[in-house]
């Protein structure tokens, strides 16, 4: 169970807590904002190939962050729409505790472990 989650924390109350949370980490990823960019080109070649790489990492963490914050969004309107905590396959209930462990769960745990096969 994520850090500081109550065992039965309102899913509305979990869900909106958790998009503050990766809202901020996002803020704190903000590229353009990031002033250790060298610019000035009398760098190695290995520090140019460094700072590519913290980057890329950079980016990939933010993406991660953004699909996250995505998947979270689309449960906070399944919670309005009364879709909440119904397997998008099989049409069948996924279970709390699945639930409270991945809270923008959209299958059940016998649909998931399917649908990963097939990617």
């Amino acid at each position: 169970m994520p850090e500081g989650a109550a065992p039965d924390e309102d899913p509305r109350a979990r869900i909106a807590r958790l998009e503050q949370e990766l809202s901020r980490l996002l803020q704190g990823r903000d590229l353009a904002a990031d002033g250790d960019e060298r610019s000035d080109g009398h760098h190695h070649p290995a520090e140019a190939a460094t700072d590519a790489e913290y980057r890329e990492k950079l980016l990939r963490d933010r993406l991660q962050l953004t699909q996250q914050l995505e998947r979270l969004r689309a449960a906070q309107a399944a919670l309005e729409q009364g879709t909440y905590g119904v397997c998008v396959d099989c049409g069948e209930s996924i279970s709390p505790g699945r639930l409270r462990a991945v809270p923008d769960a959209v299958r059940c745990v016998p649909c998931q472990r399917v649908a990963a096969r097939r990617r």
